[in-house]
């Protein structure tokens, strides 16, 4: 059976028409089939949400289909019949039924669906997955947020994030119009996605092994705030337990309690953080980034940098077209 076979949004053997109808819930593309056209016929059903919309998508034939950047939302594209070629920023693969992929808001996106593909595809707004982000993690994001663009169904974590999301499709699929009035579960739809978040690689995935279970004492809270609000400035121990109102050697000892090192090098990780963030996000030189928070000894930059990691700063530079950084052009 079709999924959400109860929810058709077209059916068309009409390529204008097909583009301008998916158009509608996506955004502009170029779509253009390059294999036999007798076999070109597009079936989109649409499960709208809070923060997600659920679709199934096939276009029969073989089509090169091109959004560009797709700006206010995420998609991800699970293919549960035939193949596809994607390119998501530099990072080009082939996804099937065991590799999906996630086509990150801010990367241009080209690709190839080869015939008898059909997939099931999850958009996500970037707005509300931002909120969300920042919510689970307590602080702002500093730049794009951006995934590893492919999802390997291979991973435990993404086989349980997969029964969580095809939990939602047969979900969708029992609701037949017009009692039904789309997904409306938004404690669902934020699961989903904080599993999302948690599971598949992204630039922020650095951040979430800071997170502590429990309620944290309000002035370790004002010391945590007080240290990424001034990250980038010339503070110490006595300006820290200043601004959390206790005194230095209380604030260690909750440092101590609640993490298992000092208030300063809760400060250095912080800094080590915001430095990978911008090696993996931004075009800036390593010596850049080493000033930018703080760190006027290379050497020592390197050193403590490899230890946080497991790898060299130039080498995180080497590798940041992982979560698809620069823009290239599909052949």
């Amino acid at each position: 059976m079709v999924p959400l076979s109860n929810h058709v949004l077209f059916q068309s053997s009409d390529l204008d028409y097909a583009r301008e109808r998916v158009a509608q819930k996506f955004c502009d593309h170029r779509l253009d089939i390059i294999g036999d056209r007798r076999a070109f016929r597009v079936t989109h059903n649409y499960v709208p949400g809070e923060m997600i919309s659920l679709n199934y998508i096939s276009y029969g034939a073989d089509v090169l289909i091109d959004p560009g950047e797709l700006g206010d939302f995420y998609l991800i594209q699970m293919p549960i019949a035939g193949t596809a070629t994607i390119r998501n920023g530099t990072r080009e693969f082939l996804t099937n039924r065991n590799v999906a992929s996630v086509l990150n808001a801010d990367l241009a996106t080209r690709m190839k669906w080869w015939q008898g593909c059909a997939q099931l595809h999850i958009q996500v707004r970037k707005a509300p997955l931002h909120a969300l982000a920042m919510r689970l993690l307590d602080r702002d994001i500093p730049g794009p947020l951006i995934f590893d663009p492919l999802i390997e169904f291979s991973r435990p974590e993404m086989q349980a994030w997969r029964r969580l999301a095809n939990s939602l499709f047969h979900a969708a699929d029992a609701k037949v119009p017009p009692a039904g009035t789309g997904i409306q579960q938004t404690m669902h739809e934020q699961h989903l996605m904080e599993l999302f978040l948690r599971s598949q690689p992204n630039n922020m995935s650095l951040f979430f092994d800071e997170r502590r279970q429990g309620a944290a004492p309000r002035h370790l809270k004002r010391a945590e705030e007080f240290i990424r609000a001034n990250v980038a400035s010339p503070i110490g121990l006595l300006e820290i337990a200043e601004a959390a109102g206790v005194a230095p050697r209380t604030l260690q000892l909750a440092y101590r309690n609640a993490f298992g090192f000092s208030p300063m090098r809760a400060l250095t990780r912080e800094r080590m953080r915001r430095a990978r963030f911008d090696l993996v996000a931004s075009d800036a030189t390593v010596t850049d980034v080493a000033l930018k928070w703080g760190f006027t000894h290379f050497g020592r930059f390197a050193a403590e940098y490899r230890h946080e990691f497991g790898e060299l700063p130039r080498e995180t530079r080497r590798t940041r077209h992982d979560f698809g950084h620069a823009r290239s052009e599909m052949a």
